[in-house]
């Protein structure tokens, strides 16, 4: 049974994920007038933002593993992983501007 439910929340899961990163494209790729566009500039900026911060980081602690010599080999980073990061942001900060700026 415990199989069952956690087969179920992730599927819940990968359906949310799935939809924040078609919802994220479909923002983007919409027409609107000036302060949609300056809402969808300024997610798009946050979100770019953060994405930039977040490589840095990954670079940063694949170079620590290297040069302390706990990893010599380090793995790359999952793309789908990385989307899902980057579609999460988008949601909250299109969201946190929407509010903000009325749409």
């Amino acid at each position: 049974m415990s199989t069952n439910l956690a087969l179920l929340f992730f599927s819940l899961f990968l359906a949310g994920v799935i939809a924040a990163i078609v919802m994220m494209f479909v923002s983007l790729a919409k027409q609107g007038d000036e302060r949609r566009k300056m809402i969808v500039e300024k997610a798009s900026a946050g979100t770019f933002a953060v994405t930039v911060l977040y490589l840095l980081f990954h670079i940063a602690e694949n170079i620590y593993k290297v040069t302390s010599k706990t990893d010599m080999a380090p793995e790359g980073m999952n793309p789908f992983v990385t989307l899902t990061v980057i579609a999460v942001i988008y949601a909250f900060e299109l969201f946190f501007h929407k509010k903000k700026y009325g749409d």
